[in-house]
């Protein structure tokens, strides 16, 4: 009996080293591209969070985090994270203090956020506005500071523009990744800027990212084998895009099929609400909780006794009004809308609430409404005293929301054209530009602006223009489809422009986007030259020379924000009620079509204001044709 007793418990331990380990659950929560809306989407000063089933609106960060609490408590005792992929910031007027107070890192640490990872707009300010952003919430929140994942930043070491960026990842407050144990089950996270996030991100100088396929491969070998980690996940700010025969493609999903071992993907920077997960090479779930704080994602996830992951089942939960906000997040909201008013708007003559305007109906981004990007291209007409005006759909960053009483606060404008950052003072904000072209000049800034929106396929590059309309034959070659610009607007008419008139032409227009004109020869190869000028035809070596000084009797260049010019513009328009604010148009004029497809193969229509791109293809095929005809020819003359 007592030589039995070694022996069998001998065997009870044998047994319990072989038994398959006991299936594990977990729940991860997400989110991603909140933008800055911390309030919710629609107009502000409908935006209730204190009350229930009373507005129309969704989203607020209120209200996020009254959700996160409900269903963290309905996950129990099962380990749960909860992420973000990235855009945190950039957006909304709340942005225009980031660098101050650091608020939206500030909340997603208040939030509980386990890591977030670092999208383009982060570096809207420039590497060493996220670096304040970093600093200012770091000295708000300290070590509770939620971690920030970017496993293929590059940092420069040549140069010192980003040397207070890299002090913060030499700190340890970004990381390549991070390894987070939860219920014995050990989570290996990394965060990835994709292609497409780089080429819009003009702000990062001299910061750089490294390819994303290769950084995965290797950090995913790192995870699995030296840090052994039971879960890989990836947080990415790449996109995704649906096939027309409904499949998905994108960043996201062609590097999971690349690089085996990672288990979920974290997605953003697409802004697309994924009802559930798009399930990649069977199993890999890859997530997107839409944007702007309308939703938040929840996947609950199984480990089985091999230590696979498998799907259990998704959730994207919508916020609205059903779900009350959390006041503690509400009155940290109103401490930032209070700097907002005394930093940014207050010596601009606004407030952060201010009613300025009404609109009878929803005015959308769309490339076949006209409305919202024609008052958007008057403004910039009017603010820059311009003949014409132009940007890209794109640059227009929210629709007008009309809500229920379609009143339009001054934080509900400013999201329309929220972007970027002065030239000289380093401000919020892209500052107005003014140059001078050119009849034939003009004609090609409008070739390029049009072949970009139809090489790219895409309506942010859908051109906008204000002071003319054009119209475009697709039937003629590259940089040579524009066949009609008339000059002028709908109220006082339009007169077709002389390509030959030697007289030159002023064009207002945002910083960012008038860039661009000193690219053109550049970008077409030099098939295009433009060169911008002043009012006197002197050429301008960079933009900063175009930029418009609201007082040049004071040092330096004060510039004139592209956001305050269309405040500016819309407060003049004219109070057709008598209600105090201004009325909006959405019909006649401000319904104008301003650019025309005008397919045709006729003669007068293929060679109308044709230049020598198109009279030059049309002369190598005819003597192509020609040539084709003599050598058919041959033979029959020697019959």
């Amino acid at each position: 009996m007592r030589l039995l007793r070694p022996l069998l418990a001998a065997a009870c331990l044998l047994a319990a080293t072989l038994a398959p380990a006991a299936e594990r659950s977990f729940t991860l929560l997400h989110t991603n591209d909140w933008q800055s809306r911390l309030l919710g989407f629609g107009p502000n000063n409908e935006y209730t969070p204190a009350t229930g089933n009373d507005d129309d609106t969704a989203g607020g960060i209120a209200r996020l985090s009254t959700l996160v609490k409900a269903r963290r408590a309905a996950a129990g005792e099962q380990p749960l994270l909860l992420l973000d992929a990235g855009d945190f910031s950039m957006g909304t007027l709340f942005h225009t203090v980031s660098r101050e107070v650091g608020g939206e890192l500030r909340l997603l640490s208040e939030l509980g956020y386990d890591a977030a990872t670092l999208g383009n707009h982060e570096f809207d300010f420039r590497p060493a506005g996220l670096a304040a952003m970093l600093s200012a919430a770091q000295q708000a929140e300290g070590s509770a500071l939620v971690p920030l994942l970017s496993s293929n930043i590059q940092f420069d070491p040549t140069r010192r523009d980003d040397d207070s960026l890299k002090a913060h990842y030499d700190a340890g407050r970004i990381l390549p990744y991070k390894v987070i144990e939860k219920g014995g089950i050990r989570f290996g996270l990394f965060g990835l800027l994709g292609y497409n996030a780089m080429t819009v991100t003009p702000m990062m100088t001299p910061v750089s990212f490294a390819d994303p396929l290769e950084t995965a491969k290797a950090l995913v070998k790192t995870l699995r084998e030296e840090e052994t980690v039971d879960v890989v996940i990836l947080l990415s700010h790449m996109g995704v895009s649906q096939q027309a025969d409904g499949s998905w493609r994108g960043e996201e999903v062609e590097l999971v099929e690349q690089v085996p071992g990672i288990d979920i993907v974290v997605g953003g920077h697409s802004h697309t609400a994924l009802a559930q997960p798009i399930l990649v090479n069977g199993h890999t779930p890859v997530m997107q909780a839409g944007s702007e704080i309308q939703y938040l994602g929840e996947l609950h996830m199984r480990l089985d006794d091999s230590g696979k992951t498998q799907v259990v089942d998704y959730s994207l939960h919508p916020l609205d009004d059903k779900t009350l906000g959390d006041e503690v997040i509400s009155t940290r909201v109103d401490g930032f809308k209070r700097l907002v008013d005394e930093q940014m708007l207050g010596p601009k003559g606004y407030r952060f609430d201010q009613p300025l305007a009404t609109v009878d109906k929803t005015l959308s981004r769309d490339h076949d409404d006209p409305i919202l990007a024609n008052l958007v291209t008057d403004s910039l007409r009017h603010a820059t005293g311009s003949d014409v005006a132009f940007t890209g759909n794109g640059t227009i960053r929210d629709d007008l929301i009309k809500g229920r009483n379609g009143v339009q606060a001054v934080s509900d404008l400013f999201r329309i054209a929220p972007l970027g950052i002065g030239q000289y003072d380093d401000a919020p904000g892209y500052p107005l530009v003014k140059v001078y072209v050119s009849a034939k000049e003009l004609k090609s800034i409008l070739e390029v602006l049009l072949l970009a929106h139809q090489l790219r396929d895409s309506d942010s590059y859908y051109p906008r223009v204000s002071g003319l309309k054009f119209s475009y034959n697709p039937y003629r070659v590259p940089f040579d489809r524009v066949s009609r610009i008339e000059l002028g607007d709908a109220v006082q008419g339009y007169r077709e422009l002389d390509l030959n008139d030697p007289r030159l032409y002023s064009i207002g227009t945002s910083s960012y986007v008038g860039s661009f004109t000193w690219l053109i020869a550049d970008l077409t190869k030099g098939l295009l030259e433009v060169v911008p000028k002043d009012a006197h035809g002197k050429p301008l070596a960079e933009i900063k020379a175009a930029l418009i000084d609201t007082d040049p009797q004071t040092p330096g260049v004060q510039e004139y924000k592209e956001w305050q010019g269309l405040l500016d513009h819309i407060r003049s328009l004219p109070d057709l009620n008598g209600d105090g604010l201004a009325d909006i148009p959405t019909t006649g004029a401000a319904a104008e079509q301003r650019i025309l497809r005008a397919p045709s193969l006729r003669p007068g229509d293929l060679y109308r204001n044709a230049g020598a791109l198109q009279w030059g293809v049309s002369a190598v095929l005819v003597l192509g044709v020609l040539l084709i005809l003599w050598l058919l020819s041959r033979p029959l003359r020697r019959q």
